[in-house]
C-alpha cells in the first residue's frame, strides 16, 4: 500500500505522536506490563433487547452482533483480535455490524486484519463503516480490504440485507458534527432505513428525525475510564451520547465501548461486543 495515491493526513502524524507518548512510552517504562494487563481483560458480551413500532415485523427478533473500535495495531494484535472474532462467531447472530476504527494508525495493518475478519459470517451479511482512524492513512484500502474479505462496506449508501425485500441497512462515513452526519445520511438515498451504522454517535440526531428504529455507533470507547455507579460519567463526558443505550420515541441508539483502545487502561469500562435483539411492536 505504497505509491502516489497514498495520502497520510496531519491526523495520522498527530495520532502517531499520541501513540508514542500515551501508549508505547508508558508501557516500555514498566516493561510491557500495561499492555499485558490491558489485553488480559475479558471482552464482555452485552445482550440487549429493544422494541420499536418502526422495526419491520418480518425481522422481529433479529439478532445483531455489534463490533467496533478494533484499533488493530500495537495494542490489539492477532491473538486479541481472534478472541473478538471467536466471540462474535459464537453468538450466531443474524447480522454483524462493524462500526469503524478497524485499524489504529496504518492501513498497512489491513491485510492481516481482514484475513481474520473474513472468518465472520451471518445469514444477512457483515456490514462495515469507517471511523476517523480508518481515514488517517489510506481509507480506500480499508474499503477495498473489507470488500475483498466478503464484508459489505457502506460509504454513505444503503443496502438490502437478505435480498430485495430485506432489511434496509444504511451506513455513513466518518463525520465530526451533527450537521455533517445528517448530510451524509441524506446521501444514502433511503427515505428511512431500518438500521443505521455510523461511527460517530452524533448521527443519531438525524436518524431519530427520520424515524430510523436502530442506530449503532462506537468512537467514544465509553470513555475508557468511568465511574462504577454511572458509566456515562467518563473521560468523554462532554459528548452527550457517549456510552450505552439511548431511546427517543421509536428510535434507539447503542454506543458500544468497543474492543480496542486509545491507551492501555480501562476502568469500569470493559471492552465489549454488543448483541442487540430487535422487536417490532
Amino acid at each position: 500500500m505504497t505509491g502516489p495515491k497514498r495520502r497520510r493526513t496531519l491526523g495520522y502524524h498527530t495520532a502517531t505522536v499520541r501513540n508514542a507518548f500515551l501508549t508505547r512510552l508508558p508501557d516500555a517504562l514498566v516493561g510491557g506490563l500495561l499492555k499485558a494487563r490491558h489485553v488480559r481483560q475479558p471482552i464482555a458480551l452485552q445482550e440487549h433487547c429493544f422494541a420499536s413500532a418502526h422495526w419491520p415485523r418480518d425481522f422481529d427478533g433479529l439478532r445483531i452482533a455489534h463490533l467496533s473500535d478494533i484499533h488493530y495495531g500495537h495494542l490489539l494484535g492477532d491473538d486479541r483480535l481472534m478472541q473478538a472474532v471467536d466471540a462474535v462467531r459464537a453468538v450466531r447472530a443474524d447480522l454483524i455490524a462493524i462500526t469503524g476504527d478497524l485499524v489504529d494508525l496504518s492501513a498497512h495493518e489491513a491485510p492481516r486484519l481482514f484475513e481474520r475478519l473474513a472468518l465472520l459470517t451471518a445469514r444477512l451479511g457483515v456490514f462495515v463503516v469507517l471511523g476517523n482512524h480508518d481515514h488517517l492513512d489510506h481509507p480506500r484500502a480499508i474499503v477495498r480490504g473489507a470488500r475483498d474479505a466478503g464484508l459489505v462496506p457502506l460509504v454513505d449508501e444503503s443496502a438490502r440485507a437478505g435480498g430485495r425485500d430485506g432489511l434496509l441497512v444504511a451506513g455513513i462515513d466518518w463525520a465530526t458534527s451533527i450537521p455533517a452526519c445528517s448530510a451524509r445520511l441524506r446521501r444514502c438515498g433511503a427515505g428511512r432505513a431500518d438500521l443505521l451504522l455510523a461511527h460517530n454517535p452524533k448521527a443519531f440526531v438525524g436518524a431519530e428525525e427520520r424515524g430510523i428504529p436502530l442506530t449503532l455507533s462506537g468512537h467514544t470507547h465509553g470513555g475508557q475510564v468511568a465511574r462504577r455507579a454511572n458509566p456515562r460519567h467518563n473521560l468523554v463526558f462532554t459528548q452527550r451520547l457517549n456510552a450505552g443505550h439511548y431511546h427517543v420515541r421509536e428510535s434507539h441508539l447503542y454506543v458500544t465501548n468497543g474492543v480496542g483502545a486509545w491507551f492501555p487502561l480501562r476502568v469500569n469500562c470493559p471492552p465489549e461486543i454488543a448483541v442487540i435483539e430487535m422487536r417490532s411492536r
